[in-house]
């Protein structure tokens, strides 16, 4: 059983959690392992929608066929539900289109314009819906496999996928009460549809876990907006604040996923929140790495309001330095760190580095 087999590791994420862990950061850290491919999915449908396909690659990564994938210090394994960024959109009304590299929602709106917008509901018949509760019932039926639940979505992510994102910023100005009352159905649908995937976790026994693979005893999601990227403060507050707030209050655990320098200018009002547990930091493509000290301060503010850290890829064998700097700016409170190395040896100096650097 995953519980029994992780009996070790699973508590240090709880005390991550709690707030507990004080003497370094939760470290994940992987490394590949040299072995023949898997075989490559004849279609998109086998490499997306084929629950046999996706469980015997996992298995295959995970040392039931041949490792090809190791963990160090409290890396561990999940198989992650993954039907697309905002795949709900597909479950109330909206389509979706495979692609080798991932699940688009956005390519056929269905809001044409706000005086007639059309009316959505949570279809459990739907595609989409069927499709998860496909897998996930395959994916449960080996109890060594941790598997997480699907990505729902940001909610007016979602909103913006059923109009068009450049259409619903303009939407903002010219219809700020239609989108605000679409956007509260869509919100409770999702409401909706986390507590069914939170249900069928909690009846497996699995610990809970999303694709940011940070198990946790208690109900999460890493809640996000995407779209604030391209909106002011003012309309975050407007339009995504008080959603993001109910999503907190829904859930014992929350992390918000801060994607790009452009989410920078609400960060203040989400840590705020007195029920947000923590932040993910995601730089963006063309940025500094999580690494940089340019960040470290925004790093400070954040565990400064008592919200835990979550930084993927802030450690490097290529850039100990930075490596350094990082681990020695932060508290270790409450922060989780995950990173991917070349080696198993490069994973464990790393390791060795950084209780070093702690002292």
């Amino acid at each position: 059983m995953f519980k029994e087999k992780y009996a070790s590791i699973l508590p240090e994420y709880e005390k991550f959690w709690e707030r507990k862990n004080t003497g370094r950061p939760i470290l994940a850290l992987g490394y590949s392992i040299d072995a023949p491919a898997f075989k490559e999915p004849d279609s998109l449908e086998q490499k997306w929608l084929d629950e046999k396909y996706i469980l015997d690659k996992f298995r295959y990564s995970q040392n039931r066929i041949e490792n090809k994938r190791g963990y160090v210090a409290e890396g561990l394994p999940s198989l992650f539900t993954n039907l697309g960024p905002g795949c709900l959109s597909a479950c109330i009304g909206g389509s979706y289109e495979l692609t080798p590299q991932t699940i688009w929602f956005d390519g056929a709106p269905i809001i044409s314009d706000w005086e007639n917008p059309p009316e959505i509901s949570f279809n459990r018949d739907s595609e989409m819906w069927q499709h998860i509760t496909r897998l996930q019932n395959h994916f449960s039926s080996d109890p060594d496999v941790n598997f997480s639940i699907t990505d729902l979505g940001g909610i007016l992510d979602i909103v913006a996928s059923l109009r068009s994102p450049d259409s619903l910023l303009y939407d903002l100005y010219d219809y700020p009460d239609e989108v605000k009352e679409f956007t509260a159905k869509v919100k409770k649908f999702w409401l909706e549809a986390f507590d069914e995937q939170i249900e069928f976790i909690r009846k497996t026994g699995q610990p809970f876990n999303n694709w940011l693979n940070i198990p946790s005893e208690k109900p999460w999601y890493p809640i996000q907006c995407d779209f604030s990227y391209m909106i002011s403060p003012a309309h975050f507050e407007e339009f995504v604040l008080g959603d993001v707030k109910e999503q907190v209050d829904h859930m014992e655990r929350s992390i918000f996923h801060l994607d790009g320098v452009g989410e920078i200018p609400h960060l203040d009002m989400l840590l705020d929140i007195p029920g947000l547990t923590g932040i993910q930091w995601v730089p963006g493509a063309g940025q500094h790495s999580v690494r940089h000290q340019c960040w470290h301060d925004m790093y400070r503010k954040i565990q400064d309001k008592k919200k835990n850290l979550v930084l993927g890829g802030g450690l490097s064998e290529y850039d100990l330095e930075g490596s350094e700097r990082l681990i020695k700016s932060i508290d270790p409170t409450g922060v989780y760190i995950s990173a991917n190395f070349s080696s198993r040896d490069s994973a464990e100096r790393m390791l060795e580095n950084i209780l070093k650097w702690l002292g």
